[in-house]
């Protein structure tokens, strides 16, 4: 049974069972792509072994090297997972938003090293263990294969922000994880610190933020506390596209 760990800056702690959690459940799992080709029933008779648990904003669910053999769903709030360096430096992996799931290594064999994961806001969710999950995706196929969907779009993910990485500086970086991050109506991006977005795009805080007063001087976006606002995205897309081709024309001439 997976215990999550708690830490002074927060706490995450299984919810008891009762019907409304059980009728959370279903509704959590019924509401996650992977699991929606399954009917309701089926979907109850999976909660029995799935704990709930809420962690506060700030809580660890797991650190490197102490990952758990478990698949966790993200019902509500959002989940970082991070990888430092020896040296202490932190590089953010991924973000993971409501409605989807992590952990997803072990589907594979493999246990979830060198990444922690630290609730970025009060989060609910739930953790089924990887013997639960190999037994689910034998039973109904179709589960395993929403996962290689879901890991395959991840793949990609992964690859294009390598690619950025290797051959775009921190401006087209900084410019790329701007239009991602942005809501697509209101261009908003809510509850990072400069620090937080300089470790996805693997730069320091100072430079995250030099960057950002050019966009803001520039009138490309407005920039508050934890707050920021795209108000030209042509702006930023120009910018991506031109590092785009700057790394093509590099590449052919290599």
């Amino acid at each position: 049974m997976w215990t999550p760990l708690v830490h002074s800056r927060g706490k995450a702690s299984k919810d008891t069972s009762s019907p409304s959690a059980e009728i959370s459940k279903v509704e959590l799992l019924s509401a996650m792509d992977i699991f929606k080709d399954l009917s309701q029933g089926e979907i109850a008779a999976l909660i029995g072994n799935v704990p709930m648990t809420t962690a506060k904003k700030g809580a660890v669910i797991y650190r490197a090297g102490n990952g758990p053999e478990v698949l966790f769903m993200l019902k509500a709030g959002k989940v970082e997972l991070y990888h430092r360096s020896p040296g202490g430096k932190k590089l953010t992996v991924a973000i993971v938003e409501q409605g989807t799931f992590f952990g997803e290594m072990s589907l594979v064999g493999q246990r979830i090293l060198g990444t922690d994961a630290v609730a970025l806001e009060d989060s609910v969710l739930c953790a089924m263990s990887r013997h639960d999950v190999r037994l689910l995706m034998l039973e109904h196929p179709t589960v395993a294969f929403r996962v290689i969907e879901v890991l395959a779009r991840r793949l990609e993910q992964t690859r294009n922000s390598l690619q950025e990485m290797a051959f775009s500086d921190v401006t087209g970086r900084v410019a790329s994880l701007l239009l991602r991050l942005g809501n697509q109506e209101t261009g908003v991006i809510e509850g990072y610190s400069h620090q937080d977005l300089a470790a996805m795009v693997g730069c320091l805080r100072e430079s995250f933020t030099e960057t950002l007063d050019r966009f803001k001087q520039s009138r490309a976006l407005t920039v508050g506390r934890k707050r920021i606002e795209i108000v030209d995205r042509s702006q930023l897309e120009w910018v991506v596209s031109q590092r785009s081709l700057d790394a093509t024309a590099t590449a052919r001439n290599n």
